[in-house]
Order: structure tokens, then C-alpha cells, then sequence
């Protein structure tokens, strides 16, 4: 009985010093994280906004596809669209994205950013030149989700990461009908 208490009391001191370990390495870290998240999403707000600047951003009280937005002004202070924090679903769970979109609800530019999709296949969306298969669809022309709504050439190209694309394309189109209906509100 003695040997399973010191045994007992070894691997309770050993998971003390494990969870004090681990908090302090995450109090070190926790701020700096944060601020590159910050970061990459002041470069995504900077790499989509088609012109002009953002404004605050505005949570959205359903928790669907659409989680926030911030509108876009132009330099004389005309609202010119939408810049959408948008969640979508792939083949490793959530796909987070930020999208912008003019009033109408066409997609004018996509960033893919936290995921956790396979390497080589469905993290190829993170490339600039993957997104901008969606470039210009959205209010009158279909965001493609399917591949059969691709040309052959970009079809082939997401051959392998279908269900990332099938992610992507329904919650940039969700996005584009919030961002429609937004824009036809003024």
C-alpha cells in the first residue's frame, strides 16, 4: 500500500509541475499570440478591401455562416460594400475567411485564413491565386461550389480537395446574399 501511495504522490507532483509548466509558458505566450492574430487580420482586411477603408466591425446576432462584418467606405464617404468575417466547412472543420464583396453581393476579393485542412491538398485554398476563382461570382453570376460549375482547367485543379472548395463556395455565396441584402438596405 505504501509503494502505490509514493507512486501515487510522485505522479501527482509531476502533473503539479507539468500544469504550473504549461500556465506560465501560456502567459508568456498567450499575449503575443494574440497580437499576430491581430496582425494577420489587419494584412487580410488590407489584402480584400477593393477600395477605400473599413469601418467598425459588427457582430452578427445569428450564428450561421456570416459572423461579422465591416463595412466599406469609399474616400469621399460612400459605402461601396461589405468586408464579411465568414465561417464555412471543409474536410478538417471550420474554414475561417474574410471576404469582401460590393453592395450587390459580388465577391470582389477572399482571404482563407485559420483552417485546418490537409497539407497539399486543401491548404493550397490559402494561395492567393486559388481564391480568386471566386473572383466577380455572387449577386448576378453563382458562386461555383460544385465542380461542375467550373471550367475543366479549375475543376482539375481542386481534384483531391473537393469538400474544402464545397466549403468555400457555399459560405462565399451565403456571403454574398448577406452582403446583397445589407446593400440593398440603404
Amino acid at each position: 500500500m505504501k509503494t502505490i501511495t509514493v507512486i501515487g504522490g510522485k505522479l501527482a507532483l509531476i502533473c503539479a509541475v507539468a500544469a504550473f509548466s504549461l500556465g506560465l509558458v501560456n502567459a508568456v505566450t498567450a499575449p503575443r499570440i494574440e497580437e499576430l492574430r491581430r496582425a494577420r487580420l489587419q494584412a487580410a482586411l488590407a489584402a480584400v478591401v477593393p477600395e477605400g477603408s473599413a469601418g467598425e466591425y459588427e457582430e452578427v446576432a445569428e450564428s450561421g455562416v456570416v459572423r461579422g462584418y465591416y463595412p466599406v467606405t469609399s474616400a469621399s464617404g460612400e459605402k461601396v460594400g461589405y468586408v464579411l468575417r465568414l465561417v464555412g466547412s471543409g474536410y478538417g472543420g471550420d474554414l475561417n475567411m474574410i471576404a469582401s464583396y460590393l453592395k450587390a453581393g459580388t465577391v470582389h476579393s477572399a482571404v482563407l485564413m485559420d483552417n485546418q485542412e490537409t497539407p497539399g491538398l486543401g491548404k493550397e485554398a490559402e494561395k492567393p491565386e486559388y481564391m480568386r476563382m471566386f473572383k466577380g461570382t455572387g449577386g448576378e453570376k453563382e458562386v461555383p461550389y460544385r465542380k461542375s460549375q467550373l471550367p475543366q482547367d479549375q475543376a482539375d485543379a481542386i481534384s483531391g480537395a473537393t469538400i474544402t472548395f464545397s466549403g468555400i463556395g457555399k459560405a462565399l455565396n451565403t456571403g454574398s446574399e448577406f452582403a446583397a441584402e445589407m446593400g440593398g438596405t440603404e
